[in-house]
C-alpha cells in the first residue's frame, strides 16, 4: 500500500501533499524542483501530491512500472494500445506520457533530476526507467512551471536508491503465465569514510499472451558517492536494452474470433540506452544549500513494423516500415535554496535526434505476418536531423502571512530553439523538412494554504505550463501530406507551443489513523497539439487545436484499521474539446465526402474515461502471512476517430460502436515470510478472467469476418486494445543481510 507517512515527506516535490498523521511541522523532502531540496513546512504546500516508496514500486502485485502507477495512484489510468506491458499510455487527469510517437504528451518524467521525455517527440520509454532502483516516486499535479517543459497535467519525479539508505543485498525471482520470468538482484552499502554504493540488475522475459508478442528486457543501475553531512556527491549510470513486440489494436470481429490474435505482425521495437548523471549538493551556511546535476543520455531505437499496404498498387498486399533513430542529449542545472523557502535556479539542455526510415513492400501470409521483398517505396524515405536547445531560469518562494496561512509564488522562463535539417531534400521549400523554430515563455504559479489545525488543511492554486513542438511534430504538420508515424513526414506549416492553465482547490485531513483528501481541478490547453489520425494504420498529421479542457473531482482515503490496511480513490474526469474544429475521420460514419468530421465544443476527448475507481485492502492474517485484494474500475471512453461522438454503426459498412465499454478488473496476492530472510509470494492478475478493452480507434479493415484478406469493398470497423487475461505469478525474495 502507499506509505502515507512517506507520501507526506516526499509530497513537497511540487506544491502538494498527501494527507498524513500529525507529525513535526518540518519534513525532509526531495525538493520543490527536480533537484534535491531542503525541508518545508507541511502546512505550506498547496496541492495533493501522491507518493510511492521502493516497496510499493517493487511489490509483486504490479509486474511493471506502469502497472504499479495504474494500481496505486489516484486519477491514473492506462491505455494498452500496443499490447506490450512496457508500452502503455499512462494518463493522469487526462494528460498522457506515452512511448508512442503521435500521442499528445502532457506529463514530464524525471529520474534524479534528469528529464526522461525524449527529444524526438517527448515520448517516455518505460522500459528505460530502472524500476528496481526506485527509492521514491512522486506524482505532482497540475502545470507546475518549476518542472519545465511538458508539465501540462503533472510531473513524475523519481529518486533512486543509494547505499546510505538502502544497504544490504537481496535477490528476487519470479515466474508466471505465458512464459514470464524475472530475476532481480541488488546490493548497497557504505563505510565510515562517507563512501556509499548501490547496484541493481534486472533480467525480464515474457512470451506474451497475444500471438507472437514476446518481451526481452535487461537493466543495470549503479551509483557511487560520498557524504559527510555537509557535502553530498554521487555519480550514477543506467544501462537498458529491450526487444518489445507490441502488435497493437485488433479489429472487433477478429478479436471476437480469437482474443489473442493480432491484425498484422511483426511490430517490434528495440531500445538501447545509457544514462550518466552526476549530482551534488553542499550546505554553505545554516540556511543555504547549493545543489546541481550534469547528465548525458544516449538512446538508440529501431522499429520493424509489418502493415497492410493501404496504397496497394496491385502487386503487393503489405508493406514493411522500418525506422532507426539515435538520440543524444546532455544538460546541467543548479539551484540555491535559502531557509527552505526561497529557491532560485537555472538549467540548460541540448539534444540531437537523427531519424531515418524506409518502407519496403512485402508479402502478406495466412498467419498475418509480413515479409519484405526487394522493392522500396522511395516516397516514404526520411532522413532528418533535429537539434533542440532549451535554457531556463526559475524561482519559488513561500511567504508566511500568519502562522497558519501561507502563500507560494513560483515562475519559470523557458527559451527553446528547434532546428530541423532534411538530408534528402535540403534547402527548404516544398517537400523539405528544413526549418528553424524558436519559442519562449514565462510561466507563473500561485498557491495558498490554510491550516487551522494539525488535522485539517485547505489549499488552492493556479499555475501555467507550456510545451514546445518537437522535431517530429514540426516535421509532420501538413494535412495535405499526412504522415505514417513514425514512418513518414512532409513539409509543414509552423506549430505554436501549447500553454496550459490549471486551477486546483481542495481539503485534506486525518481522522484517527485514516487519511482523506478531496479536490477539484480544471486545466485548459490553448493551441493543444493533437495527432489527427486518418485511419487505423496510423496515417495523419499534427496540428494546433484551438482549446481543450480537462476538469474533475478527486476523492481519496487510506489508512489502517487493526490488521487491515485500505485505500480507495475515485476520479470524475470531464475531458472535452473546448472549441470547434474540422479534422480527418474517414472511419466515422458521420464523415463527409472528403472524410472529415466536425468537432463541437463539449465533445469528449477520445480514450478519456469519465470515472476511475480503484481500491485495495491488505490483511495481515498472521505476523508472517498477508493477503491483498485490489480492484480497478474504469468507465467507457470514445474511440479515436470518433471525436465528434456521432459514429453510428449499421452492421454492414460501419461496424462497432466507436467506444469502449466500462470494466472492473480484480487482482489478488498473498505473501508468506517463511524466515527472516526468505519471503515467498503469489499473484493473480485479472482474477475473474474478464475480457475488456482499454482503448479503441475507428478505421478501415483489410480482412473479412473469417480473417480472409480483402482488397476491395473494405468495410469500416472499430479496432480495440484488448486487456490481458488471467495471469498467475509466483516468486521468492531472499535478503542476505
Amino acid at each position: 500500500m502507499t506509505r502515507t507517512a512517506l507520501a507526506a515527506a516526499v509530497a513537497a516535490l511540487c506544491h502538494g501533499i498527501a494527507a498524513a498523521e500529525p507529525a513535526p511541522a518540518i519534513v525532509e523532502i526531495v525538493g520543490t524542483t527536480p533537484l534535491q531540496g531542503l525541508g518545508v513546512a507541511r502546512e505550506r504546500i498547496p496541492a495533493n501530491v501522491q507518493a510511492l516508496d521502493g516497496d510499493d514500486m517493487n511489490d509483486p502485485s504490479a509486474a511493471t512500472l506502469p502497472a504499479a502507477l495504474n494500481r496505486r495512484l489516484g486519477s491514473v489510468f492506462v491505455n494498452e494500445i500496443q499490447g506490450n506491458p512496457f508500452q502503455p499510455d499512462v494518463s493522469y487527469r487526462g494528460f498522457t506520457a506515452s512511448p508512442l510517437l503521435g500521442t499528445p504528451q502532457g506529463l514530464s518524467v524525471y529520474v534524479d533530476g534528469v528529464r526522461m521525455n525524449q527529444p524526438f517527440g517527448d515520448v517516455v520509454s518505460w522500459d528505460l526507467i530502472p524500476r528496481a532502483a526506485i527509492s521514491t516516486l512522486s506524482l505532482m499535479p497540475g502545470s507546475n512551471p518549476l518542472f519545465g517543459l511538458n508539465t501540462l497535467g503533472g510531473a513524475l519525479a523519481v529518486r533512486t536508491k543509494d547505499g546510505l539508505h538502502d544497504a544490504g543485498s537481496a535477490v528476487q525471482a519470479q515466474a508466471g503465465s505465458y512464459g514470464r520470468g524475472e530475476i532481480v538482484f541488488e546490493h548497497g552499502g557504505h563505510d565510515d569514510r562517507g563512501l556509499h554504493w548501490y547496484v541493481t540488475g534486472t533480467a525480464f522475459r515474457d512470451g506474451g499472451w497475444r500471438d507472437d508478442s514476446p518481451t526481452r528486457l535487461g537493466q543495470m543501475f549503479g551509483k557511487a558517492g560520498w557524504h559527510d553531512g555537509v557535502t553530498d556527491v554521487a555519480a550514477s549510470i543506467a544501462l537498458s536494452g529491450s526487444r518489445l513486440a507490441g502488435n497493437g489494436l485488433q479489429e472487433q470481429r477478429l478479436l471476437d474470433r480469437d482474443y489473442a490474435s493480432v491484425y498484422t505482425k511483426p511490430d517490434v521495437t528495440r531500445n538501447r540506452a545509457v544514462l550518466l548523471n552526476v549530482t551534488g549538493s553542499r550546505k554553505v551556511a545554516d540556511d543555504v544549500r547549493l545543489s546541481g546535476n550534469a547528465y548525458y543520455r544516449h538512446i538508440r531505437t529501431t522499429t520493424f513494423n509489418g502493415d497492410l499496404n493501404d496504397d496497394d498498387d496491385g502487386l503487393f498486399d503489405a508493406i514493411v516500415n522500418r525506422t532507426a533513430s539515435t538520440q543524444s542529449n546532455h544538460g546541467l542545472s543548479g539551484q540555491a535554496e535559502f531557509s527552505g523557502r526561497l529557491t532560485v535556479g537555472a538549467a540548460y539542455d541540448a539534444s540531437r535526434a537523427d531519424f531515418r526510415q524506409d518502407a519496403q513492400y512485402g508479402d502478406l501470409h495466412a498467419d498475418r505476418s509480413v515479409t519484405p521483398v526487394n522493392t522500396f517505396d522511395d516516397d516514404m524515405a526520411i532522413d532528418l536531423v533535429g537539434r533542440t536547445r532549451t535554457w531556463s531560469v526559475f524561482a519559488t518562494d513561500t511567504i508566511d502571512l500568519r502562522d497558519d496561512l501561507h502563500v507560494t509564488l513560483s515562475g519559470r522562463y523557458n527559451r527553446t530553439a528547434v532546428h530541423n535539417r532534411d538530408r534528402i531534400h535540403p534547402g527548404g521549400g516544398s517537400g523539405s523538412l528544413d526549418g528553424d523554430h524558436h519559442f519562449g515563455r514565462f510561466n507563473p504559479a500561485l498557491g495558498i494554504t490554510w491550516a487551522p489545525s494539525r488535522t485539517f488543511n485547505v489549499y488552492a492554486g493556479y499555475d501555467e505550463g507550456s510545451r514546445t513542438p518537437t522535431a517530429v511534430e514540426l516535421g509532420c504538420a501538413d494535412p495535405a501530406n499526412p504522415c505514417k508515424l513514425p514512418n513518414a513526414m512532409a513539409g509543414d506549416p509552423p506549430l505554436k507551443q501549447v500553454v496550459t492553465r490549471t486551477w486546483e482547490a481542495g481539503v485534506r485531513g486525518t481522522i484517527g489513523r485514516m487519511h482523506w483528501n478531496a479536490s477539484v481541478f480544471r486545466a485548459t490547453n490553448d493551441d493543444d497539439i493533437l495527432f489527427v489520425a486518418d485511419d487505423a494504420a496510423g496515417f495523419g498529421y499534427f496540428r494546433n487545436f484551438g482549446r481543450t479542457r480537462r476538469q474533475g473531482v478527486e476523492l481519496g482515503v487510506d489508512g489502517r484499521a487493526g490488521p487491515v490496511t485500505v485505500s480507495a480513490y475515485y476520479t470524475y474526469l470531464h475531458a472535452t474539446f473546448a472549441s470547434g474544429e474540422t479534422v480527418g475521420g474517414a472511419g466515422n460514419s458521420s464523415a463527409d465526402a472528403d472524410g472529415n468530421i466536425a468537432i463541437r465544443p463539449g465533445d469528449r476527448i477520445p480514450l478519456m474515461p469519465r470515472h476511475v475507481f480503484k481500491a485495495r485492502a491488505e490483511w495481515q492474517v498472521t505476523p508472517a502471512w498477508s493477503a491483498e485484494l485490489g480492484v480497478l474500475a474504469v468507465s467507457g471512453s470514445t474511440a479515436r476517430g470518433n471525436e465528434n461522438g456521432l459514429h453510428r454503426p449499421d452492421g454492414t459498412d460501419w461496424l462497432g460502436r466507436g467506444a469502449t465499454t466500462g470494466h472492473a478488473v480484480f487482482d489478488f496476492g498473498t505473501a508468506f515470510q517463511a524466515t527472516p530472510r526468505l519471503r515467498v509470494f503469489a499473484q493473480v492478475d485479472n482474477l475473474f478472467d474478464r475480457r475488456y478493452a482499454t482503448a479503441a480507434q475507428l478505421g478501415t479493415t483489410g480482412f473479412d469476418a473469417d480473417g480472409g484478406f480483402v482488397k476491395e469493398d473494405r468495410v469500416h470497423s472499430t479496432f480495440y486494445a484488448p486487456g490481458a487475461p488471467r495471469t498467475v505469478r509466483v516468486g521468492v525474495r531472499y535478503t542476505f543481510n
